[in-house]
């Protein structure tokens, strides 16, 4: 037997989603062959079998995986892929028996959370499978935040700042902001608990979303930065919760970012170190674009989208709403990218892509593809 691991060097993922698979469940693969592919928060990932052999595959479409896990197997004889098989059911029905004895029926990756959140399954309704979805929803209700730390107190004038996310991203903007003397960042909310309490540069983690609107109302903030840089569902999720509730969402403009004249910039929009803008550019909604972007005169660029860093256009380009691009992309001009148009690292693109596709760089060659949403 042999794992079949996903192949990147993208130390800023853990995880990916699985797109799609190439060659069926239990069928004979030769060795080189694509047999599927996933997407990382940087590059749509071919995966190659590494050897012959009979395929069982370990996830199915739509489902995350962790990059460290193998995302098939391959056995020599299909007897020896049905013996690995029967194994693993037997695994499951142990757990499941398990779970039945405690008299608290709960998936593994929601027991997994509950631990790592402090949730008490055995307060949970125990009159159905508890889910990854419950466990959430019980994190979010009823949290104790007396012994959580309070927003920062900020100079008078000063437009007080509420990140939302706690990561990498977080970084990124306190950074952006340090030398803004009109604005201050004053707290983080993050839904991971691990975070509460911590620092991020001296920035406090106060609790999770759901204490958004209370805070707006307490008036302990005048605006909030979207700091998620690898999930564009989660943007979107976090733009139309703060409109929902009537909370502004602000720009962090990197100072060495160049805009050129009649540049029109909507809210939200994080625009890291060295990022250029050509005349005439707009620019929507709660975009994430990383260092050494140039985006040239008179482009387009729609909302909620991310880039990585690096990426380059021409003039007269449009890019929809919602589009992910990896690192070092280039775009000729008067090329449109539609909505939720996904982009591999290092792509070149010749010419207009159709919404909901996905395009794969390989060598020096592109390839588009339909792509399946998530």
């Amino acid at each position: 037997m042999k794992r079949v691991f996903v192949p990147t060097t993208d130390v800023n993922s853990d995880n990916a989603v699985l797109v799609g698979w190439r060659i069926a469940n239990r069928a004979r693969v030769a060795k080189g062959a694509h047999i599927g592919e996933v997407e990382t928060s940087k590059a749509v990932i071919e995966v190659e079998a590494p050897d012959d052999g009979f395929l069982l595959q370990s996830f199915e479409v739509g489902e995350t995986l962790a990059l460290s896990a193998p995302i098939a197997y391959l056995f020599d004889d299909l007897p020896a892929l049905e013996r690995f098989e029967a194994e693993a059911t037997k695994r499951r029905e142990d757990e499941a028996a398990r779970n039945a004895a405690s008299e608290i029926r709960a998936t593994a990756q929601a027991r997994k959370l509950a631990a790592e959140l402090g949730i008490d399954l055995a307060k949970l309704d125990a009159s159905k499978l508890i889910t990854v979805e419950e466990v959430k929803a019980a994190a979010t209700t009823a949290v104790d935040y007396s012994t959580i730390r309070k927003p920062l107190a900020s100079a008078p004038g000063v437009r007080r700042l509420l990140l939302i996310g706690g990561a990498r991203g977080a970084n990124q903007v306190i950074d952006i902001l340090r030398c803004d003397p009109d604005t201050a960042v004053v707290a983080i909310l993050d839904d991971d608990r691990s975070r509460w309490n911590a620092e991020v540069y001296g920035i406090p983690v106060i609790g999770g979303p759901d204490r958004l609107k209370p805070l707006f109302a307490e008036e302990a903030f005048d605006a909030a930065i979207i700091t998620i840089g690898g999930s564009i569902p989660a943007r979107v999720k976090f733009r139309e919760l703060c409109g929902s509730h009537g909370i502004p969402l602000a720009n962090a403009i990197d100072r060495s970012a160049k805009l050129g004249s009649e540049v029109t910039i909507g809210s939200g929009n994080i625009i890291c170190a060295f990022c250029h803008f050509g005349t005439g550019t707009t620019i929507g909604d709660n975009n994430f674009f990383s260092a050494h972007g140039s985006f040239d005169h008179h482009n387009v660029l729609g909302s909620d989208i991310t880039t990585g860093p690096s990426c380059v256009t021409s003039g007269l380009v449009t890019i929809g709403n919602r589009v992910k691009m990896g690192m070092g992309v280039l775009i000729e001009p008067n090329v449109e990218l539609g909505d939720d148009v996904q982009v591999a690292s290092g792509a070149i693109i010749l010419k207009s892509v159709p919404a909901d596709h996905a395009i794969k760089a390989k060598s020096v060659t592109t390839t588009v593809v339909p792509s399946r949403k998530i």
